[in-house]
């Protein structure tokens, strides 16, 4: 186990909180093919990135995503986000899994609530599909149980660049009315984009196995890793600081190495 204390917490939100993957799959698939691509070969290189930038890298009819004005991004962004949602309310009433909260988070958050922490949500997604997919899965982003979140409607630059991380850090200094140490922020991600951006913002990153592949996750420079949520504890938390004990990958993996043998 290793236990740390930082000051205030950013979280990612798909595939570290909620999991939306059957939805972006039903609806991403088709369109990754239309535009040339294999789709396990984009799904896996588009995870965590801005919807926009996606479009922009990976788009080739009717035009180059490249070649788009920003009143055309932001309308492709709409659409393809607000099918994402409806697919996976789709989903969810067939009884299928469609946005759903992943293990721990429910504890995780109830217990940074319960202690006044310091924290907020740092999402790749568009307000309009981050407050759907919260809602779809179940997690209350009223305040004051999610103080904030920033989303890719407040940011010039998307993941892996730091202004994301940056900006939500600026968010936590809102709510303590004083400057934060990059170094005392951590940063839960599951996406390799995700994690560079916030390295790149000066936190501590906690990688989680929700969103990749283990072997994704340990070629990150991640600070600490970890296979899920459920394997975080929040061990005392107040307005000034959280202290939390994590079951890493590292020594699950050492403990499975030894039950194999």
């Amino acid at each position: 186990m290793v236990e740390i204390t930082v000051s205030g917490i950013l979280s990612d939100m798909d595939g570290t909180l909620v999991d939306s993957t059957a939805a972006v799959e039903l609806t991403m698939t088709e369109w990754a093919r239309a535009n040339g691509h294999e789709p396990a070969y984009f799904l896996s290189h588009s995870h965590g990135v801005r919807t926009r930038d996606n479009i922009k890298r990976w788009q080739t009819v009717p035009k180059p995503g490249s070649e788009m004005s920003e009143d055309e991004l932001d309308q492709k962004v709409f659409r393809i986000e607000g099918l994402i949602a409806s697919n996976g309310r789709m989903l969810a009433e067939r009884g299928e899994r469609g946005i759903y909260e992943l293990p721990g988070v429910h504890r995780l958050i109830k217990d940074l609530v319960k202690g006044g922490a310091r924290w907020g949500i740092v999402t790749s997604a568009t307000i309009v599909y981050a407050s759907s997919a919260l809602q779809t899965g179940k997690i209350n982003a009223d305040a004051p149980n999610l103080p904030f979140i920033v989303t890719a409607d407040n940011v010039t630059n998307g993941k892996p660049h730091p202004e994301p991380y940056l900006k939500g850090i600026k968010e936590l200094e809102k709510l303590s009315g004083a400057p934060f140490d990059p170094k005392t922020v951590l940063v839960l991600e599951d996406a390799p984009s995700g994690l560079a951006s916030g390295l790149a913002a000066g936190c501590q990153t906690l990688a989680v196995c929700t969103g990749q592949t283990r072997e994704r996750i340990r070629a990150t420079e991640a600070t600490y890793r970890t296979v899920d949520l459920e394997r975080v504890e929040i061990v005392k938390c107040s307005p000034e600081s959280i202290t939390l004990r994590i079951r890493t990958l590292e020594e699950e993996e050492a403990e499975e190495g030894v039950l194999g043998n």
